[in-house]
């Protein structure tokens, strides 16, 4: 990529406002530099950035999932009910399979209405989203449950590095392995695969998709069957690092995983999308929760003040693809 496309892409876009960011913060609040605030960040990025991977799949794909937060609620409530009940001592590489195998089931619920019936997947997956919630409430019971299973209070404990400061130990979760994984593995799927071109290419025009000999149904059912896996598994780790399972945790939080990505580069038609862009939007997204909970903003400040980057974040980004368009447009006609 040379330098002039370099400076006018989305991810440097993104790249400049977190390091301006960055210098505010830390002007405010010397403590925004320090490790251990630096760990929480990371940490607090390891769920929206692994929901985040799902979501992307599918936006590329062109469409859009509401139920991936149900799923994770879903996934997370039943696991830690059964498990904990009747095999408290399960693996947590059993209990992180079996939350992504229900979530895979309950994405390709989704699919079923999305690629064979052909309806909006706005619609499908909101409705989706109130079948599974109240089929839990119905069925699994709407308490918390406080005897989850011993390897997930161990996930929740396990450190990859521990660093000593004057303030105390800052600890470096080992659930950014599980993000870091998570992202590889999309980038992978998407650049290196056949798979991954169909999904851009059935997202960019679903009749040339076809025209080309790509099965549209399979690979709808893949992409929905994906972000249902991601979503179970996600519920797993919420569980662990809350300790607990409650059926009305994660409710509403799913704007701002889909705002992440949004920033991070895909356009609701489908087609485009990458990685690092919609890691980038997550870092963003995480770097303005937390840091106005460090800079002890009030919460409806917190909230409002969200709502607007988000805005003002997509309007820019239009803007900017409309300009790369147009200035792609006259080097066309220049030359």
């Amino acid at each position: 990529m040379s330098l002039k496309k370099l400076l006018r892409s989305n991810e440097f876009f993104l790249f400049a406002i977190i390091a301006v960011m960055c210098v505010i913060f830390g002007f405010i609040n010397p403590a925004f530099y320090s490790v251990a605030n630096i760990f929480d960040l990371l940490k607090s990025m390891v769920e929206t950035g692994v929901l985040a991977m799902g979501c992307l799949v599918v936006m590329i794909s062109g469409g859009l999932d509401l139920s991936f937060m149900a799923v994770a609620v879903f996934a997370m409530h039943t696991v830690s009910r059964f498990f904990g009940e009747y095999y408290n001592d399960a693996p947590i590489l059993l209990l992180f399979a079996v939350g992504a195998l229900i979530g895979m089931l309950l994405g390709m619920f989704n699919s079923v209405f999305v690629a064979k019936i052909r309806l909006p997947s706005f619609i499908v997956t909101l409705g989706t989203s109130n079948i599974i919630k109240g089929f839990l409430l119905a069925f699994i019971g709407s308490r918390q449950i406080n005897k989850i299973p011993a390897a997930m209070i161990g996930f929740s404990r396990s450190n990859l590095l521990t660093v000593e400061s004057v303030s105390g130990n800052a600890n470096l979760h080992a659930g950014v392995l599980v993000l870091a994984g998570a992202a590889a593995l999309t980038s992978l799927m998407l650049n290196k695969t056949m798979l991954g071109r169909s999904i851009y290419c059935i997202g960019g025009s679903p009749s040339s998709s076809e025209r080309v000999g790509f099965n549209n149904t399979r690979i709808l059912v893949f992409v929905y069957a994906f972000a249902g896996a991601v979503a179970g598994l996600v519920g797993i780790m919420h569980a662990s690092f809350q300790r607990m399972s409650n059926p009305f945790d994660l409710v509403g939080d799913e704007l701002n995983v889909i705002a992440a990505v949004v920033l991070g580069g895909p356009q609701v038609g489908g087609g485009y999308g990458n990685v690092t862009g919609t890691l980038l939007g997550v870092l963003l997204i995480t770097l303005i929760d937390n840091s106005l909970v460090m800079l002890r903003i009030p919460t409806f400040w917190q909230k409002a003040t969200m709502g607007v980057i988000i805005i003002l974040g997509t309007v820019a980004q239009m803007y900017r693809y409309k300009k790369s368009q147009q200035s792609g447009k006259e080097d066309t006609h220049a030359s």
